[in-house]
């Protein structure tokens, strides 16, 4: 029921199954999620652990989320509570971003033009239009002429597009794809 994770490592101890298993279910219901690196002040003047490492690793344990940001964290000291804070609140922001549907159907157009679908005999397809279905988990619909043909490749980088174009990288953004036969520009003729 949270808009945003704190996702605490504790960073000698590592994570356990549920942790994981805890964090992917986050993911799935599109909450914002910070990974926290917790009691970093015992780390931070060792050689044999560096900051970069343990991002490494974390990126590599939780690869559809390389999105998330990644914070180090004393709790006993305090140091990094207003980066956490002030990460929280910008994600949060991305959670409850609203883009209009003009807007998202423009830079569809240029991300169909500037990477096009594949084509072949079998999983021909054309993609429509998009809209924003929902806010907090963010949702994307997108309507395609034959949606069960438009490859995981091809959504992943829409996806990616949406991400890095419209404001949500550091957020989970949910694709929905559905059948239409309808243009865009002609949607508002067939309803009338």
């Amino acid at each position: 029921n949270c808009d945003v994770v704190f996702f605490i490592i504790v960073v000698n101890e590592g994570l356990a199954e549920q942790d994981k298993k805890i964090c992917s279910l986050a993911y799935e219901r599109g909450r914002g999620i910070i990974f926290v690196m917790n009691k970093w002040d015992a780390y931070e003047n060792k050689e044999e652990t560096k900051f970069k490492d343990i991002v490494e690793d974390i990126r590599i344990m939780f690869g559809h989320m390389n999105f998330a940001p990644i914070l180090p964290l004393s709790a006993k000291n305090g140091d990094g509570i207003k980066l956490l804070m002030d990460t929280a609140l910008e994600l949060y922001a991305q959670l409850t971003k609203k883009i209009d549907t003009s807007t998202l159907n423009t830079a569809l157009s240029d991300w169909l033009f500037k990477y096009p679908p594949p084509a072949s005999r079998t999983a021909h397809f054309r993609i429509r239009y998009i809209t924003q279905k929902d806010v907090n988990p963010v949702r994307f619909l997108i309507f395609a002429t034959r949606p069960e043909v438009v490859p995981e490749t091809y959504l992943a980088y829409l996806k990616n597009r949406i991400r890095e174009d419209l404001g949500f990288d550091k957020i989970p953004v949910q694709l929905e794809m559905k059948a239409s036969r309808v243009k865009w520009e002609n949607r508002e003729k067939t309803i009338k």
